[in-house]
């Protein structure tokens, strides 16, 4: 059986196996430093709401692994064509570049063996943003409302008193469970001028909506009082189950929620939002080949003019491409475009600025030979 090394040696020349060794390891250092520089910005946000009380201290490591493998749909993209750039660019400021043209290798062998890359790449990215990266999302997603649950009740004291944020109720519970998710014998006052309400229970436990992110406190065999004592309108009923909202969602939690949803359950469902959400993993793949394919042209500045002459417009174009994307997402949520129309045409409008950039003499040729026929007439 053929082994990986005598494939390649078999199907790709030294030219090729050089060019495509210069991507990886740029690509592998690119992308390195790229993901440490999140996960210590990671790492410092949940140190930040653990020592606060808003997340526990051993979901830290857990939650920092699920983060860091969703962020590679979008290091990976930025990692491929930053690593394109420096390996072109290095190779431009080195005139090897010059050198494989002398020799007779024409530039579509580079062109090729960039897009055998990026391609492999996209697939990669391809597969973890539509299947392994919402799975991954989704652990994480329900990883941080238990740990929020739980940061809720482990902040509570056994026999005390305690208020809420806004100060609008009192809340009260004798003792928590063993496993510290129900709370035993509660007493909650919320506090209004006309009608006071009282509600107490054997039991409660709280509860974090998936789809909008609502906190509830649901209360088991209880008793809810309105009124003062006294009053002939004072009512006392007795409920089975009551949930009282206790913290409303934030919309980035729903779009946490939308991010971490499996992609086939998307389609299926067929949403707008839905529409867009796909429609942005899949650009995440589209984008790298693009990229990659663009930064040929970024990375060979020129003569005398360095091999980072080409990183500000670069990352100009990265910014203006991913920032359209994200426009378009938006759009499509809400109705703005239809579906079907999306990304489509930020792809459409980037693969005509490629094909621009690699014709460029071919154009510029062209327009001195009409003007010199100008002349001429």
């Amino acid at each position: 059986m053929l082994t990986i090394r005598q494939i390649f040696r078999s199907y790709f020349s030294v030219i090729d196996r050089y060019l495509l060794r210069e991507f990886v390891l740029s690509l592998v250092a690119v992308t390195s430093v790229l993901w440490l520089i999140y996960v210590a910005t990671r790492f410092a946000r949940y140190l930040a709401q653990a020592a606060v009380g808003n997340l526990p201290a051993d979901v830290i490591f857990t939650l920092l692994g699920y983060s860091s493998l969703g962020a590679l749909s979008l290091l990976l993209p930025m990692g491929t064509f930053l690593a394109v750039m420096l390996a072109m660019g290095r190779m431009s400021s080195d005139n090897e570049l010059t050198v494989i043209s002398a020799c007779g290798i024409p530039a579509r062998r580079v062109i090729r063996n960039v897009a055998l890359f990026s391609g492999t790449i996209a697939l990669v990215v391809a597969m973890l943003s539509l299947v392994v990266i919402p799975n991954a999302l989704s652990g994480r997603y329900e990883l941080e409302q238990r740990a929020k649950i739980t940061a809720d009740t482990s902040g509570l004291v056994a026999g005390n008193f305690k208020e809420s944020r806004g100060g609008d109720w009192t809340f009260y519970s004798q003792g928590l469970s063993e496993d510290k998710q129900n709370l035993k014998n509660v007493f909650i006052e919320i506090h209004r001028d006309k009608r006071p309400l009282v509600f107490r229970a054997n039991s409660g436990r709280f509860e974090i909506d998936a789809d909008t992110g609502n906190k509830y406190l649901v209360l088991e065999d209880g008793y809810r009082y309105e009124g003062k004592a006294g009053d002939q309108d004072f009512v006392i009923a007795e409920y089975a189950n009551h949930s009282l909202l206790i913290e409303k969602g934030e919309q980035k939690q729903v779009h946490e929620r939308q991010k971490s949803l499996a992609s086939m359950f998307l389609w299926q469902r067929g949403e707008l939002r839905d529409f867009a959400e796909l429609q942005w993993r899949a650009s995440a793949a589209v984008m790298t080949i693009i990229l990659s394919l663009l930064a040929i042209n970024l990375a060979n500045a020129g003569p005398r003019k360095g091999r980072y002459a080409g990183f500000f417009p670069a990352i100009l174009l990265y910014i203006i491409y991913s920032n359209l994307l994200g426009v378009t997402r938006a759009w499509v949520a809400k109705g703005v475009i239809a579906p079907w129309f999306g990304a489509i045409w930020v792809h459409v409008l980037m693969v005509v600025l490629l094909l621009v950039m690699l014709n460029r003499h071919k154009l510029r040729s062209y327009w001195v030979r009409h003007q010199l026929a100008k002349e001429a007439v």
